[in-house]
């Protein structure tokens, strides 16, 4: 039963966040506006993570969400399925007038691919200073 719970917190979170895209790529748009990249492969890299900041910043929130309320011992594994869920399901779509070039690719790539990695560290974070915090209390009971 736990398992089937997990699952439906893990995809109730991805759909919760969402509807958190749309401010947030409001807001995060605005620090990409105007701004011109080169041809170099960082170039498309770093345009890449900033058109995916927003996605970003939603999927860090969910994978915080998922590790506080998942119940289990390991609950940032159960990130991985948002992670998977973010470069599966994606609202992210193209259109190109010409075929895509090889710099275009990179920087969809990196784009899609970064909220994911996010997810999945901000999960990784948050239990590693859960645990911090619970031992350190446990050792203040003691005390």
């Amino acid at each position: 039963m736990t398992r089937v719970q997990n699952i439906l917190i893990s995809c109730g979170v991805f759909w919760l966040s969402l509807y958190t895209l749309l401010p947030l790529a409001w807001i995060f748009g605005k620090l990409n506006d105007r701004i011109i990249y080169a041809d170099g492969v960082l170039d498309a890299i770093a345009m890449g993570i900033m058109t995916s900041l927003g996605r970003s910043a939603a999927a860090a929130l969910a994978g915080v969400i998922v590790s506080l309320t998942v119940t289990e011992k390991k609950p940032h594994r159960w990130a991985f399925l948002v992670a998977i869920l973010y470069v599966v399901a994606a609202p992210v779509r193209y259109h190109w007038n010409s075929p895509a070039t090889q710099w275009d690719r990179l920087w969809q790539g990196i784009n899609l691919v970064f909220p994911a990695i996010i997810c999945i560290a901000s999960a990784f974070l948050t239990t590693k200073f859960r645990r911090k915090i619970g031992s350190t209390a446990d050792r203040e009971m003691e005390i």
